[in-house]
């Protein structure tokens, strides 16, 4: 990987060079130039953050709605470090059988205490050895005792809107897949 970015770092010099002698080598006035240069330097970064989630690093997209947990992972911050806490989860999307597909992806959720919880106790499991789903919720219903109180006329408990719009995980042990039998030997 460090060779990859030394050779991304030499291409980004080697086109910086040219359009600099290809400005300073024709009568385009100096506005034209510095704004030629500027869109250059800037086409760098967004193919420097481009390349970050080519190669693997974790997205801060949301979660599949159903996947299947490969590994979890929680960076708490430490008291000198400016960096925010996050948890990452490497993923695979289930299908509508409930099966893998497609490939693993790395997600990062900002720290929450809720969802710490949640994953250390994925984790104990999965050193278990049980298999672990997961499924996103939103959290956007809670129910009156949550929120302010509302009720219909019969006194049936009302579901009202969660304003913070937070994610919940659960995780549930994967289902066992039974192979067929196999073939006597003949």
């Amino acid at each position: 990987m460090t060779s990859a970015i030394l050779w991304l770092t030499l291409a980004y010099v080697t086109v910086a060079a040219l359009v600099l002698t290809v400005s300073l080598a024709n009568l385009y006035s100096l506005r034209v130039k510095v704004a030629l240069i500027c869109v250059v330097s800037s086409l760098y970064a967004s193919a420097w953050f481009g390349w970050q989630t080519i190669t693997g690093w974790p997205t801060s997209q949301p979660l599949p709605e159903n996947f299947r947990v490969l590994s979890i992972t929680i960076d708490e911050r430490r008291k000198k470090d400016k960096t925010p806490s996050s948890i990452y989860y490497w993923v695979r999307a289930l299908d509508s059988a409930g099966l893998p597909t497609g490939k693993p992806r790395a997600f990062r959720k900002p720290w929450s205490e809720r969802l710490a919880e949640e994953a250390e106790q994925a984790i104990a499991e999965m050193a278990g050895g049980d298999t672990l789903n997961g499924t996103v919720s939103r959290s956007l219903l809670s129910t009156e005792s949550e929120s302010s109180p509302l009720s219909d006329y019969a006194g049936e408990r009302s579901i009202t809107g969660n304003t913070d719009n937070t994610i919940t995980i659960e995780f549930k042990q994967a289902p066992r897949r039974l192979l067929p039998p196999k073939a006597p030997a003949s």
